[in-house]
């Protein structure tokens, strides 16, 4: 497939607006939203405002598209995708089954709401075991019953060694739980979702979308072993015609795990979901992991294969100050800088940032 073009790539940074003489690099603490996303959310506001709109027909029953949109950005079958407001409910969902005889191996240092899930289950008898993410394939065991990983590393960029992950938790029965929020839409995973049995991910970042607006990914044959705690008549087979009483009635689908949406919050999500099926389409992601790979190459640091970059500093005050005061945002995770480029990002923009961080490197 042919990258896009000059003009095709000039389009795409028109639709949006970081303030003047500002490098925004820190897409993984904030993505910055498309003028699609922003006009969608305005006319819901004003419709809001108004008194004007229809709940259902303008608002609710249209955004039945963000979970198909969703499953084709990251190559799911369509069905599978459930709609959360963060991705720590879904991750919720999974802990909420482990008990006494469950194992579960998680990387140290895992992103809390991941990880604060899972020590709530460690409470019902569960054993959680934290370990080295270069070490998370070679702990799985016999007595391990689920994995649960970033992809990428929210505060190093290092990215889960997915294969190897995949291929020792099949051998022990294990479930795996994969947070994709760092790594979607830019880490292909195709591939790998065959063997995932669940993934969780937040909108507000690389999906560019206001936040409030996540995923649920649930492999088919979870679909009944996964309880539905959150049910509601979004989750219903029927939602427009089941409003009041009983018996229980859930979707015949991944829909079944679905949380009512605010409106207002996923007409933006949809829009910006509508532009990143179509730059997928049309080849323009890698360009953004060929940025991270540069910025990398100049900052001499590793590229793990995603978008974050994590340039290790002995003094990251300093060189906060330093970056700041050169217009460049990015953000201080741990004891590096991090940045994390997108589809706005130029080439100029990253050689001034790697210039600007290379006299505080570590």
């Amino acid at each position: 497939m042919s990258g896009p073009g000059a003009a095709e790539l000039a389009a795409i940074r028109a639709l949006f607006h970081p303030a003047p003489r500002t490098i925004y690099l820190d897409t993984a603490t904030y993505g910055l939203p498309p003028g699609p996303t922003v006009a969608a959310m305005a006319e819901a506001i004003a419709a809001w405002q108004a008194g004007t709109a229809h709940w259902k027909d303008d608002w609710d029953e249209p955004l039945e598209e963000t979970s198909a949109l969703f499953a084709d950005l990251i190559g799911a079958p369509r069905g599978t995708i459930a709609r959360i407001p963060q991705a720590s409910v879904g991750t919720g969902l999974v802990a909420a089954r482990l008990g006494p005889g469950d194992e579960v191996v998680v990387p140290e240092d895992e992103f809390t709401s991941t990880l604060y899930p899972l020590l709530v289950a460690e409470r019902r008898g569960a054993r959680i075991r934290q370990v080295p993410i270069d070490r998370l394939a070679d702990s799985i065991g016999p007595a391990t019953t689920l994995v649960a990983t970033s992809i990428v590393q929210m505060q190093t960029g290092r990215m889960a060694d997915l294969p190897a992950i995949l291929g020792r938790a099949e051998h022990a029965g294990a479930r795996v739980l994969l947070d994709g929020t760092q790594s979607i839409p830019f880490v292909p995973l195709e591939e790998h979702l065959p063997r995932v049995d669940y993934l969780v991910c937040s909108g507000y970042k690389h999906l560019l979308m206001p936040r409030g607006a996540s995923f649920l990914y649930v492999r088919r044959d979870r679909w009944d072993a996964l309880e539905p705690l959150n049910a509601n008549w979004r989750a219903a087979d029927l939602p427009f015609g089941r409003y009041f009483g009983g018996p229980l009635h859930l979707a015949p689908d991944a829909a079944r795990f679905d949380v009512s949406m605010g409106w207002i919050t996923w007409m933006g999500a949809m829009a910006s979901l509508r532009l990143l099926v179509a730059w997928k389409s049309a080849g323009v992601l890698p360009g953004v992991v060929a940025h991270a790979r540069e910025l990398a190459r100049r900052t001499g640091v590793p590229h793990e294969g995603g978008t974050l970059v994590s340039v290790p500093t002995p003094d990251p005050a300093a060189a906060g100050v330093a970056l700041a005061r050169a217009g460049i945002k990015a953000a201080l995770r741990g004891t590096g800088i991090r940045f994390a480029p997108h589809v706005w990002t130029t080439e100029a923009e990253i050689v001034e940032a790697a210039e600007a961080i290379l006299p505080f490197r570590g």
